[in-house]
């Protein structure tokens, strides 16, 4: 089993899954995607430079994420050319799909036990 393999075996991080849901939305940088997080949970989840680029080179690792060129729609401003975009593989999507099925089953499930009459 290789490192994909095993990681869509199992649930992911949520670093990882907020990672993964960043970069679904099209290529960022690190900085792009600390400020999508924060942005998307209300600031519930700050991920810290160290967190948010080790996660980023396990992904890369994992072959959940890529680097990649900057957009053409990069923003107003020129990208600093120590930046690096990364993008969504195939197989990170497919990681981000069972992992959103997954916990849509777990919520699932916990409504069911919530409702249960006592």
């Amino acid at each position: 089993m290789n490192r994909s393999e095993d990681q869509s075996a199992r649930p992911l991080t949520p670093v990882t899954f907020h990672i993964l849901l960043s970069v679904a939305q099209g290529p960022a940088h690190g900085y792009r995607i600390k400020r999508v997080v924060e942005e998307r949970t209300d600031g519930a989840v700050q991920l810290g430079a160290g967190t948010l680029y080790t996660g980023i080179r396990r992904m890369v690792r994992d072959g959940l994420i890529e680097e990649t060129e900057a957009p053409e729609d990069a923003g107003t401003v020129e990208p600093s050319s120590r930046w690096r975009f990364y993008e969504i593989t195939e197989v990170g999507s497919d990681v981000l799909k069972r992992e959103i099925a997954r916990l849509e089953a777990d919520l699932q499930a916990a409504h069911a036990v919530v409702s249960r009459p006592a």
